[in-house]
């Protein structure tokens, strides 16, 4: 019986060692340096510094702030290439949910309601720049490598699903006061916070679709006033500390103008004509903080704080007698004390209180809603540019101190002045004082919109041009593209060869076959 036993145990000690050599083989396989799996926070952290839209980048030049004048740096061209590929951040969006289930966490969760915004905000970002977008057969992975476009109106259709439904999984998390999500660096974990967001952000995306705001399906005005009327269900921004803002913190992360690129930059890139003529047509003293004086000017006699001392160039100029004249003091800078003096700067909004202030004006301008809590359109207009000029530290009534570099010193070295400023006087100008509901107060609502997105929200502003015209963005032999301002940007070059069929479709249904960027966008007909 004892031999017995020994054979029949035999196999069993041979499958042992073979499943032992079988682990030992599979782990040649996995690299022990590389995570399986990741923190849904560290996930989280990733997502929101690729929603960072930075200042001192290409969409402050399609915008008409402030513009190159030395052909080293590049140029103020139309001539858009691709498009944003946020599909990778998308991909890590679906990851993050999967992450968060896996470590226990229930639905809803800060991240399974956070993942719902995201979605909404890249893909419409994404169809904003480009048209029609994959998006249903999207983040499918090997299961789906060639995805169908879906038209631009299914993509804000689904956005608006989204974004209503992390409404209501934020504010059932919030009313039961659950732990909100690590790794946030916008609100560090406030939900009640990304809960406003949520909501300010869908009243842009329906003010993006004023020209569509009859659409039967797409209920622009009733969903604008569901908002506006219900703030109990619906909160929105109350404050400037309601901004979802990007802060620089010294040494991890820098603002994009600073001490270390000063002796590089400075002197390349000019005060848009389009944005300081603004400001000076209307006597704004934004244009103190944010702009310095032609030191020509100045030279010249002129008082410095003179708000015709203050030149920009136009975007259409040619580059070369725009370098000219820069470099001869005829045109203004950037504030030097102000954007080159730190490391940290000012915060950069990204979705902001003032911005939700002239969008909400705007719908009042438009008849979508008869007032809001504030009162009528003109409450909304004058909160946005007291809002917006507090950002800059200007008080309502009292004296101002500005500073400029003095000319041809380095940094620290700054000429001072004092003005006094009153919001009354410059509000009670005809030029500023809101005209009423009509295309005229709609004209200031949508200038003063435009100052406030100064150097904030990415392409924005752009954005409100391409679907009003204003305020009227200037062209020439500067900006290429046969003086038009572009209307889209190109499809990712891959899409040609990884997407053929499906890319060939959405072109041709969409701009006559070709990847034009000058074509009309569905949400712009």
């Amino acid at each position: 019986m004892k031999k017995i036993y020994s054979l029949l145990a035999l196999p069993l000690i041979m499958i042992m060692v073979l499943t032992s050599c079988k682990k030992s083989f599979d782990s040649l396989y996995q690299n022990q340096n590389k995570p399986t799996s990741v923190p849904a926070s560290l996930l989280l952290n990733g997502i929101l510094n690729d929603m960072y839209d930075a200042p001192y980048s290409d969409a402050e030049k399609w915008d008409q702030y402030y513009i190159i004048n030395y052909d080293y740096y590049g140029n103020n061209r139309y001539d858009f290439g691709s498009g944003s590929n946020y599909y990778p951040t998308l991909k890590n969006v679906v990851k993050m949910e999967e992450e968060a289930t896996n470590s226990g966490l229930t639905e809803p969760n800060g991240y399974s309601a956070l993942a719902k915004f995201f979605k909404a905000y890249f893909f419409t970002k994404m169809s904003l720049q480009m048209g029609d977008i994959p998006m249903t057969q999207a983040l499918q992975g090997i299961n789906n490598l060639t995805p169908a476009y879906d038209p631009q109106k299914k993509v804000f259709q689904q956005a608006f699903v989204w974004l209503d439904s992390a409404n209501t999984e934020l504010g059932t998390l919030v009313a039961k006061n659950a732990s909100g999500v690590a790794g946030d660096i916008y609100f560090n974990g406030d939900l009640s916070k990304w809960q406003k967001v949520v909501n300010t952000f869908r009243l842009r995306l329906l003010i993006d679709l004023s020209k569509k705001a009859d659409d039967a399906d797409l209920k622009v005005k009733e969903q604008f006033a569901t908002i506006i009327n219900s703030k109990s269900n619906y909160p929105i921004m109350e404050s400037m500390s309601d901004n979802l803002q990007y802060t620089y913190v010294y040494p991890t992360n820098l603002y994009p103008n600073n001490p270390g690129n000063f002796g590089f930059d400075a002197l390349r890139y000019n005060s848009s004509a389009t944005y300081v003529g603004l400001l000076t047509q209307l006597k704004d003293p934004r244009v103190y903080v944010t702009t310095e004086p032609a030191t020509a000017l100045v030279a010249a006699g002129k008082s410095p704080v003179s708000f015709d001392a203050f030149v920009g160039a136009s975007p259409g100029e040619d580059l070369g007698t725009m370098y000219v004249k820069t470099n001869s003091g005829q045109y203004s800078l950037l504030n030097r004390k102000h954007y080159y003096d730190t490391y940290t700067g000012e915060p950069s909004i990204q979705i902001g209180y003032p911005e939700m202030l002239f969008n909400i004006a705007e719908a009042i301008n438009r008849g979508w809603i008869p007032s809001g809590p504030l009162g009528n359109a003109d409450a909304y207009y004058k909160a946005g540019i007291q809002a917006s000029m507090a950002f800059y530290g200007i008080p309502e009534s009292g004296p101002m101190t500005l500073s400029f570099l003095h000319p041809g010193a380095s940094l620290g070295t700054y000429d001072t002045y004092t003005v006094n400023v009153d919001f009354n006087s410059y509000y009670t100008q005809p030029s500023v004082n809101y005209a009423g509901n009509d295309a005229n107060g709609l004209k200031e609502i949508l200038q003063q919109k435009y100052l406030a997105l100064f150097r904030h929200s990415g392409l924005q502003a752009y954005f409100d041009y391409r679907r009003t015209g204003l305020p009227n963005l200037t062209t020439g032999p500067g900006t290429g593209n046969s003086g038009r301002i572009a209307f889209r940007f190109k499809y990712p070059a891959i899409e040609q060869t990884a997407n053929t069929t499906n890319y060939k479709a959405a072109l041709q249904s969409q701009y006559g076959g070709n990847d034009d960027i000058n074509g009309v966008m569905w949400i712009l007909q």
